[in-house]
């Protein structure tokens, strides 16, 4: 059987706790890309400067879906790109600095903010090896395809960017969220890959906000058992799937019969 697999990064593929991906899963990935028939697709909300975190991995991925579907790339080139105008940024940027909030913008090769605070420090600690550099008017000499807004209070945040119609937010698990065009999401991206290789099963695994569309897209859509998302995910998955700091994700999908046996291929 010809099969897409889909892997979220951040507590999917990589435990944020424990900082590391463990090796079950690396062992899930390297056995996956090892059958012609399979095509491994990484679909992440990061940018390509940050997905080092992928321990080597990234190899075996064919497709990376980045910031949450705003770049996509196939053997590393640019398949597609959608960046945010200038205009829009800067509104977000002064409208947070009136609440003294703090904001962050996605590019290609880095990632800035527009100054530091406790939020910031907090949100980015666990993601990311090295903060990123302040530069508040990065957007004027870079693409931008995501911004991030950061506050603990979700409730605040939802409510000072409901006004955006022209964004749409992706929450975290802890102190802010993502903000992208209502036309970029992972599923939407997954499509765009998906017509490369009709008649393949689609196997989509995630534990967050952003992974519901293309959970939901997937023959077999598999949510995480760390996921804080199963009352708005209802309906939307097929499969629990174990919480990723167990490393049992390949033990999960060979119970499961979504690894390529032998027998399949005599």
């Amino acid at each position: 059987m010809k099969r897409v697999y889909v892997f979220d990064l951040d507590n999917t593929i990589r435990s944020s706790k424990l900082g590391k991906i463990l090796p079950g899963t690396k062992k899930l990935i390297q056995e996956l890309s090892a059958h012609k028939d399979n095509v491994l697709v990484l679909a992440t909300g990061r940018g390509f400067s940050k997905i080092d975190v992928l321990e080597g991995l990234d190899i075996y991925f064919k497709y990376k879906i980045l910031v949450n579907g705003a770049l996509v790339l196939e053997d590393d080139q640019i398949m597609s790109e959608i960046t945010i105008h200038n205009d829009d940024i800067d509104q977000v940027i002064l409208d947070m600095q009136k609440n003294d909030i703090a904001i962050g913008m996605v590019g290609y090769h880095e990632e800035v903010v527009t100054r530091y605070d406790e939020h910031v420090k907090m949100a980015v600690g666990s993601f990311h090896r090295k903060y990123p550099e302040v530069d508040p008017n990065y957007h004027l000499s870079h693409h931008v395809y995501q911004l991030w807004v950061f506050h603990p209070d979700q409730n605040l945040i939802d409510q000072l960017v409901s006004k955006y119609h022209q964004f749409v937010p992706f929450h975290w698990h802890y102190g802010g969220i993502d903000l992208v065009y209502p036309h970029v999401s992972k599923d939407q991206a997954l499509k765009e890959v998906l017509k490369k290789y009709p008649g393949y099963q689609v196997i989509a695994v995630g534990d967050g906000h952003n992974d519901l569309g293309m959970i939901k897209l997937a023959d077999i859509g598999i949510l995480l058992e760390n996921s804080r998302w199963f009352d708005e995910a209802e309906g939307l998955y097929d499969l629990r799937g174990p919480h990723v700091d167990l490393d049992q994700l390949y033990n999960f999908f060979k119970e499961n019969n979504l690894l390529i046996h032998e027998e399949e291929d005599k």
